[in-house]
């Protein structure tokens, strides 16, 4: 049996890989509004690009923590 997506997700969480989690989760369509989606995306992409989002005035502590939250809330 497959191992769905929202499982992968919430087994990243446990061991605190919110990267990953988030890499996988910012595009998730069900049950996700776009707010939603968007907030983690900002937070994925935070990790990934902190100077370029610092250089444009992004709080990329606040935008990942932002992200994480709704991670959290969602799986």
């Amino acid at each position: 049996m497959a191992v769905k997506k929202t499982d992968q997700v919430k087994r990243l969480i446990e061991h605190g890989d919110y990267k990953a989690a988030l890499r996988m989760a910012k595009d998730f369509r069900i049950n996700v509004t776009k707010a939603q989606r968007d907030t983690m995306t900002r937070g994925y992409e935070c990790i990934v690009n902190p100077r370029f989002y610092k250089s444009i005035g992004t709080d990329t502590e606040k935008a990942i923590a932002d992200g994480i939250a709704v991670l959290t809330q969602i799986v």
